[in-house]
């Protein structure tokens, strides 16, 4: 994809998320100085650490991955963030829920560039789905589990899918895979997600700077005609592998990943709209990861239940 078109749909992503996102809360902004630079390179002196506006924010933090006190009643949870997110943001509260009751919970930051380690899933993915698979089989040794869930959000979602699909060995030890709004049929406006906007426009700019300089290959690769759009065409019918149950949550109200980019109809799937359980809900893509009427569709689907978990917004 020509760099223009790519940064041109980032910024309409970024700009289309602004007035969908009302379910995360908004932090107060703190003034960054735009910079214009070359592509492959970072700006002498800039800072790429974690601002203090992200560090400090009650959105950020995820449990420790603690393998030695894990209790198997229940499979192991994997917990896979979105585009441009770490483990510590996007479904860090889910997985804080999850394991407040009673679940293994599990999560890494996958796709980042080793000189921002802390914004995710932006190299090719493909090379993040190695690292994923890897997370996922160490979760079942050091566990002791048989099988493994995963929860995904946004990219995270598409992974939970394009890494059983492709790596050897995965599909046989993944048994149920919650996807969030998963980009499987050509994100069209893919971009920046809540990530960024939790620090407020320190970290738009951090941001912004990351994708210029270094690029994003994962924004490339759910747009159409992009390197997984084509994984998942070529498999249509088989997306979803032997063993695997599929529970895909998507919003009429998301307007970056719209739902029917995210439906598979296919057995073993089960495509959910939050409207359908809460009809007031107008949670845009970001909102999802925070959204209750998404948490409690979440737990009916490992739990296999259809319980009110949670009250509608």
């Amino acid at each position: 994809m020509p760099s223009t078109m790519r940064f041109g749909a980032i910024f309409l992503a970024q700009t289309l998320w602004s007035l969908s996102a009302s379910a995360i809360p908004r932090l107060t902004s703190i003034t960054g100085n735009s910079q214009h630079i070359a592509r492959g390179e970072i700006p002498s002196g800039f800072n790429t650490s974690q601002p203090d506006a992200l560090l400090s924010s009650p959105l950020y933090g995820a449990p420790i991955n603690n393998f030695d006190n894990c209790t198997l009643d229940k499979n192991p949870v994997v917990f896979l963030h979105g585009l441009s997110a770490n483990r510590n943001v996007d479904l860090n509260l889910l997985q804080w829920e999850l394991q407040n009751r009673g679940y293994c919970t599990f999560s890494k930051t996958y796709g980042a560039w080793v000189i921002v380690p802390w914004v995710g899933g932006m190299q090719p993915m493909a090379d993040s789905a190695k690292d994923v698979a890897d997370w996922i089989r160490k979760v079942k040794d050091e566990t002791g589990a048989t099988k493994v869930n995963v929860v995904g959000h946004s990219e995270g979602a598409a992974q939970g899918l394009y890494v059983p699909l492709t790596q050897d060995g995965i599909s046989e030890i993944v048994d149920h895979i919650v996807a969030i709004a998963p980009a499987i049929h050509g994100a069209k406006y893919y971009g920046f997600t809540d990530f960024w906007e939790l620090g407020g426009d320190v970290t738009r700019e951090i941001g912004k700077v990351v994708q210029d300089a270094l690029g994003c290959p994962a924004c490339d690769d759910m747009m159409t005609d992009g390197a997984v759009y084509n994984a998942f065409k070529q498999a249509a019918g088989k997306i979803v592998q032997p063993g695997n149950n599929v529970t895909i949550i998507m919003s009429k109200t998301d307007t970056l990943v719209s739902p029917d980019v995210s439906r598979i109809d296919e057995p073993g799937v089960q495509n959910l709209l939050v409207q359908d359980t809460c009809p007031n809900d107008t949670v845009g893509h970001a909102g999802l990861a925070y959204d209750k009427a998404v948490w409690r569709l979440v737990l009916n689907a490992l739990e296999k239940n259809t319980e009110d978990v949670f009250p509608c917004p």
